[in-house]
């Protein structure tokens, strides 16, 4: 059984609550088309997330050929 004083399960609630809020702010910059790479590093990064990218070329093929 773990004792917990009111002082210390505030400052683990605010903590929790913080990281929802970046959570939360993150995942809105992910569904904005004018959020920009940076943008999305910086905030994945304040959640601890470390944000992977990688691009793809897309091509289409030729109808004249």
């Amino acid at each position: 059984m773990t004792i917990v004083t009111q002082g210390t399960h505030l400052h683990l609630q605010s903590d929790l609550e913080k990281l929802g809020e970046r959570l939360i702010r993150f995942g809105q910059a992910l569904k904005s088309p004018d959020t920009t790479v940076g943008q999305l590093t910086a905030l994945a990064s304040s959640c601890g997330i470390k944000l992977k990218l990688r691009a793809v070329a897309e091509s289409e093929a030729r109808s004249d050929g």
